[in-house]
């Protein structure tokens, strides 16, 4: 008699056939879970994720119209819509190696392919279960973002364990790679690989030399698991950003071909893949990736209509004026519900007549940017402020161009190549002197603001302090300082007060923020460690 049932379980089954969710409903009921919901597409399966915690997502892979269940799994992911003790199984009649490869890009626990019997799911669900029981304290010491009490259970773990600790051994990498102890990661990587060649170890191996800015080195481990593995999409992806940071771009871009061919629902690689050919002057390949990036994109959390403005400017380097605009047009009509969709219809529409001729036009484009930039909260993608940049000075529009640079330099102070293409921007408008005005004066405002928030933490006014740079992290979202010294307010309230309840997830969603705009810098592991102690006093 098998003692494992779903007691206390819940279940999410996804599946845009009625009689499919119901029959893997009665192939559950025996094993008694708590509660069994059903959803019939991917958008009401994120709704309901949104709300309710599960235990166990049951999910077809072609779910009709709207998300499949590669997005729905990777907006999961992205979103933290389950805990590290869920299981997500992607159901599906398709068994092809673009399918399977989509979906493990984002790593469902397992696939099952229908049809299926009751023995079987079990047995899949069982095993599955065990595997992440093992993890389950560690996962969930991560989850509440103690990476160095993980890291010890990691070390205990594997001094007990003799079978089945490649898991462990993975996440032991990952996250001394996330405390930025990365001499460590890259010795204990090596160690790992004496007398042994191990794909996932040399990967590892190659994100680490990557992270310490030795791209020969990094260049050298992905190569080898590529030569080896030759459908290794992520070692592919590894491979290809660190040619394209040394400048290597036309292999770069072989690479990203390689990957897509295998992959190519993904619509950051086929971003990526638009923004290097276009670099390396091949407009038709350009154009069809970033096409296909806004159409992987449609119902995929990844998806970002920028992309039409690279369409477009892939359109116009091949002289197809006409074409440009049938595609704005079409991406007007059927993303009518994006809330991005007239801010970057309008962009790319002024991009097109800037590079045309038709001021009149490009004016009145520009003018529907702005006043849906008013509108938005978020703050906008460089290369996308760099684009209205351009306009505005071909417009001779200089307040509007000035205001956009104090934007940009607001975001990225610290960014020279980014800068230094602003400068090359003015420079060709004969404004060198103005914008390097401009940004000189917005960088000692940034000081200014940033030094009157420090001031109210040594002053120990934190809870002014914590006001004080939330609101400047409205303005300057992808200030890394801002974001960290916001962080750094919580955690000194935090740990006068001897209460997390009110500010820790929040503090951690500000040191992410900068950590994500500035990867290098050291402060964020300050952060996770001063986070971590907070952790263990209250424990």
């Amino acid at each position: 008699m098998n003692l494992w049932s779903l007691k206390n379980k819940s279940v999410l089954i996804v599946d845009d056939y009625d009689k499919m969710r119901l029959l893997i409903r009665e192939m559950l009921m025996p094993l008694g879970p708590a509660k069994m919901t059903m959803a019939r597409n991917g958008k009401e399966a994120i709704d309901l994720l949104e709300k309710y915690p599960f235990d166990i997502v049951l999910c077809d892979y072609k779910l009709g119209n709207g998300k499949d269940g590669q997005q729905v799994l990777e907006e999961v992911r992205y979103r933290n819509l389950l805990s590290h003790a869920s299981i997500f199984f992607i159901v599906t009649t398709e068994n092809t190696s673009k399918m399977v490869m989509g979906a493990i890009d984002y790593f469902p626990d397992d696939y099952i392919s229908k049809p299926f019997t009751q023995s079987q799911i079990q047995t899949r669900l069982e095993k599955a279960f065990r595997r992440k029981a093992k993890l389950q304290e560690i996962a969930e010491t991560i989850a509440a973002g103690n990476y160095f009490k993980a890291l010890s259970l990691c070390d205990q773990k594997l001094r007990e364990e003799t079978n089945g600790i490649a898991e462990i051994q993975k996440i032991k990498g990952d996250l001394l790679c996330k405390i930025g102890r990365l001499e460590e990661a890259e010795r204990y990587y090596i160690n790992l690989l004496e007398g042994r060649n191990i794909p996932w170890i040399r990967l590892a191996l190659g994100k680490v030399y990557f992270q310490k800015k030795n791209y020969p080195e990094a260049e050298v481990q992905f190569e080898s698991v590529v030569n080896e593995n030759p459908a290794y999409v992520h070692a592919l992806d590894g491979l290809a950003d660190t040619l394209e940071i040394q400048g290597q771009l036309e292999r770069s871009q072989r690479i990203l071909e390689r990957a897509i061919d295998l992959s190519p629902k993904s619509p950051v690689r086929q971003r990526k893949l638009g923004a290097v050919a276009l670099q390396n002057g091949d407009y038709d390949t350009a154009g069809e990736a970033y096409g296909n990036a806004i159409l992987t994109g449609q119902n995929s959390c990844f998806g970002n209509l920028a992309d039409l403005t690279g369409l477009t400017r892939s359109l116009i380097n091949q002289g197809k004026v006409q074409e440009a605009l049938e595609s704005i047009e079409h991406i007007r009509k059927n993303f009518k519900n994006n809330p991005d969709v007239h801010l970057y219809t309008a962009l790319s529409k002024s991009i097109l007549y800037r590079e045309t001729g038709n001021s009149d036009e490009c004016e009145k484009s520009l003018g529907i940017v702005f006043r849906n930039l008013n509108k938005r909260a978020d703050a906008l993608h460089a290369e996308v402020e760099l684009e209205i940049i351009q306009t505005c000075l071909v417009l001779d529009n200089h307040e509007l161009s000035d205001k956009i640079v104090k934007q940009l330099v607001n975001n990225h102070s610290e960014n020279e190549k980014l800068l230094d293409q602003v400068r090359a921007l003015y420079e060709r408008d004969g404004k060198l002197a103005e914008v390097n005005e401009i940004i000189e004066n917005t960088r000692q405002e940034i000081i200014k603001i940033n030094n009157e928030g420090v001031k109210l933490v040594q002053d120990d006014k934190l809870e002014q302090s914590i006001n004080f740079f939330i609101q400047a992290a409205k303005g300057m979202p992808n200030n890394a300082t801002i974001n960290f010294n916001a962080a750094y307010s919580m955690i000194r309230q935090m740990k006068k007060t001897r209460e997390k309840g009110k500010y820790f997830s929040l503090c951690q969603r500000f040191m992410e923020q900068g950590h994500k705009v500035d990867p290098g810098n050291q402060k964020y592991y300050q952060l996770l460690k001063l986070t971590a102690d907070l952790s263990n006093e209250a424990a």
